[in-house]
Parts: structure tokens; sequence; C-alpha cells
């Protein structure tokens, strides 16, 4: 398939079932981008409208976002990798790609955004694998947009036989769109096809190729507390485990309630298993100071599936609420971990 001028749009088939077809387990959802990618960390996304008013979907504008809801803050990532051939070792590798969490704030909107890729020029086999999230809400109204390239490798032999023979001009992303309006989300998935060699740092090449809607779209009624985006669910789940966790009588986990989500047409649960406090954490990329390191877990309402992850974040200064580590893992032969780049930030 040749693309000319632009993307290719192809409906997912979770969301096109031919007359007369019934709906099998090969059209079922797939994971949400967020928890497959990253399940751990924190941010961004587009709306229009004035606060007081819902939200449209349009084609996602950084240059639109920034004139709404400027940046607060932003802070880089170092990614390191560890593969598991077999079930006794790892073997790692430093500084094969980059991350960046950006938090936004004005008008009386919020954003977090949360961009992760590897480098081709510096990971093995010149893997080339990313994706980005944001999350806009204002009191009522939320836009959230994922997108990931796709990868369902399930083992190591897999990911190398995939790694050998992507030889095309063209690589396939997984986009999801959600718009909340109060209590109803209306979302959609879609297939979008661009140039293989775009990369993380081409991000807006790909946001521009992505259309404004989905070919279908389905409607969620969601619980009164539902958290609007997976971003949003885990910086409040932070910000509330702040001072339980750094006190001195142990408190820990005591008070720090599970918080549900919605991403995608599914709900979600988010809870802080346990946390420790660390006056010191020493890393690759420098010393963190008055640190918490909680593990958290994510459980699917609908499958059952849980998925567990540990974020180290700061809870004094300027580092109050960052994530400065992150360990998760995509695949169980595979363990990704993100490290705050002290050269980097604002």
């Amino acid at each position: 398939m040749i693309l000319a001028r632009g993307a290719v749009l192809v409906p997912d088939p979770a969301l096109v079932r031919p007359v007369g077809v019934r709906r099998g387990r090969g059209y079922e959802i797939k994971a949400p981008i967020k928890v497959r990618l990253v399940a751990a960390i924190v941010l961004g996304v587009a709306a229009f409208g004035s606060a007081s008013e819902p939200f449209q979907q349009a084609t996602f504008s950084y240059d639109a976002l920034s004139a709404r809801v400027p940046v607060l803050r932003e802070h880089s990532y170092v990614v390191n990798a560890k593969v598991r051939p077999v079930l006794l070792f790892w073997i790692g590798r430093d500084n094969i790609g980059a991350a960046r969490i950006t938090w936004r704030k004005g008008a009386g909107r919020r954003t977090f955004e949360f961009l992760i890729g590897s480098d081709p020029a510096r990971a093995p086999r010149q893997i080339n694998r990313w994706g980005f999230i944001v999350e806009e809400l204002d009191a009522d109204n939320a836009e959230v947009l994922g997108v990931m390239r796709e990868s369902n490798e399930e083992t190591i032999e897999e990911a190398k036989a995939k790694t050998a023979r992507q030889d095309g001009d063209v690589s396939a992303f997984r986009a999801a769109r959600t718009s909340i309006t109060g209590n109803r989300a209306v979302s959609g998935t879609m297939t979008v096809l661009a140039p293989a060699h775009l990369t993380y740092r081409e991000l807006e090449a790909l946001l521009a190729l992505i259309p404004a809607e989905p070919p279908s779209m389905r409607t969620l009624e969601l619980p009164p507390g539902t958290q609007k985006g997976f971003l949003v669910a885990l910086d409040s789940l932070i910000r509330a485990s702040v001072v339980p966790c750094r006190s001195a009588d142990g408190a820990g986990t005591n008070g720090v309630i599970t918080i549900s989500y919605v991403y995608n047409r599914t709900l979600y649960d988010m809870s802080l298993l346990s946390c420790d406090y660390e006056p010191q954490l020493r890393a690759k990329t420098g010393t963190f100071a008055d640190v918490v390191d909680g593990r958290f877990q994510v459980r699917n309402r609908t499958t059952k599936d849980e998925t567990k992850f540990r974020v180290s974040y700061g809870i004094s200064g300027e580092l109050r609420g960052v994530p400065v580590r992150a360990v998760f893992r995509p695949r169980w032969w595979m363990e990704i971990e993100l490290l705050l780049d002290l050269g980097k930030g604002t």
C-alpha cells in the first residue's frame, strides 16, 4: 500500500462487524494503550470550546493546545531496557530511548502528557516503538487521545522475528479518542498508517495524520467519581499518598483509596499496594532526596486482568509529585525503566 499525502485510515476490526457474522474472540478489544506501554506515570490532551462548554473533537494541534493551556512544568527521562531470553537472567542496555512528561494548567483547565519511545539509532536491532497519551480536563469535560505503534509480540522470539522483517515504508499505529461530558464518555479506536521512519521526535507529524473522529463511536455511562483518564488518576493517587507514605508512624497506604478511571470505554481501578519512604534514592542519572517508592496496580473491571508497576516520586520541593523513576513490564520478558534526567526539565 502506498502512502500518499497523508495517512490511510483503517477502521478498527474491533468496531467493524460484517452483517450476519457473530462477534468472535478475534474481534475482542485488546488492553489499552496506556496499560500496555506504560502501566505507570503521568500527563496531557486536546479540547475545544470554553471551559463551560463541552469539548468538541477536532484534529489535534499542539499550537492550539499551547494557546489554550500553557506549560506548567516539563521533565525528560532516560529510557533503559532489559530482556529475559531465558527465565534465569536478564540482559540490559541503557539509554535506548527517551520519555517526556508535561503538566499544563490555565483558564480552568489541566492537561497531562506522556511521550515515550525507543531511538532506532541506539536501541537493539534498531527497534522503533513509541507512544503518546494526552488528557485535557476542565471541571466537567475531558478529551483524551492515545496513540501507539502496534506491537503484539508475546515472546522475545516473536519480537526478534518481527524486527528482522520490518522493511516496509509504512507502520501501523493504534489510536484511541475519548470525549467525556459529565458522566458520559464517547470513545472510538482506529488504525492509522504512517511513514515507517517516524520516531517519537516527530510526534506532531503523526498527530496530524489522526482524523478528528474514529469511524465508529461507543458511549459509556461513568459511575460517580470516575477519573477521566489514566494519567490524571495516577497523578491523583500520587498526591494523595505523599503524606501517609512519608509519615513517621508508618501509616503507609492507610487512607489512600482506590481510584477508578476510564480509558477507551473501559473502566479500571488503580490502587497503591504499598509504599516506602527513602531519604535518598541513588540512580544512574543522579541522586534524589525525599522520595516515596510506590507499588501500584491497575485492574480491568471487564477482564479482571491486573497490571503492576512501580513509580518513585518526590515528596518535597520542586520534585513534589514528580516521578523520578518508573519500572514496568509490558511483557513478561521485557522490563522498561524510566529515570528522570536532571540535565533537562523546566
